[in-house]
């Protein structure tokens, strides 16, 4: 009896040592578990993040190409506007420069106007068309037709007509804007402003400076968005 009763103790000894041995073994699976579901969620998160920089790259080099075709588009337009425009700018009637992102034609008031008025005469609308032949082949490009006059006061009897230089420079504008439009440019691509006298080249006090000041430029730049 002594016997079975000692028998019986050392199978309940060994009954809740494997109960303890089970449990700690069921605390580590359960730590382990944790563990694994958290490297899944930082695996997956590195994954979702190399995926965004992946599309990142790829919106920024959809952008830089963009950008070098439209730098391209321009030069090719620079040639071409040299090409078109070789007499005048031989003539120093035009002058035509390519500066941050922005190509500029600028023409002297005597090729365009007759003094105080804002109609083109014939010998502007044959440069002018020359311009259109250009300008109507370019896409993605914003055109800005600019007019400038010197600092000289709009005569009482033209203050009629224009009030100021202001008036008068935007008339100009206008009238070249219009003439661009009917040779083939995109009326959606042009617009117009009056810069008056507040934007001088040179100095308003010489004749030669004057003459600079009185101007039109056709801006090309790319469409903002």
């Amino acid at each position: 009896m002594k016997g079975i009763l000692i028998g019986i103790l050392a199978l309940l000894v060994l009954s809740l040592t494997g109960c303890a041995e089970l449990k700690e073994l069921r605390v580590e699976t359960s730590e382990q578990k944790a563990l694994i579901d958290r490297l899944h969620e930082d695996n997956q998160a590195c994954t979702d993040s190399l995926e965004a920089t992946r599309e990142q790259l790829r919106q920024a080099g959809l952008e830089l190409q963009a950008k070098e075709e439209k730098v391209k588009e321009q030069s090719e337009a620079f040639t071409r506007m040299q090409q078109a425009m070789k007499a005048e700018l031989e003539s120093k009637q035009v002058a035509l420069k390519e500066l941050e992102g922005k190509l500029t034609l600028t023409m002297v008031e005597a090729i365009l106007f007759d003094s105080g008025k804002a109609e083109v005469k014939q010998e502007g609308r044959d440069a002018l068309q020359k311009v259109a032949d250009v300008l109507k082949t370019i896409e993605g490009q914003e055109i800005v037709v600019a007019g400038y006059t010197d600092n000289v006061q709009i005569g009482e009897r033209l203050a009629k007509v224009y009030p100021s230089n202001w008036e008068l420079s935007a008339a100009r504008a206008i009238s070249v804007v219009k003439i661009l439009v009917a040779d083939g440019v995109n009326p959606e691509n042009i617009s117009a402003a009056g810069y008056g006298e507040y934007r001088p080249v040179a100095d308003n006090d010489t004749t030669e400076g004057r003459a600079q000041n009185r101007r039109m430029e056709i801006i090309l730049m790319p469409v903002r968005k």
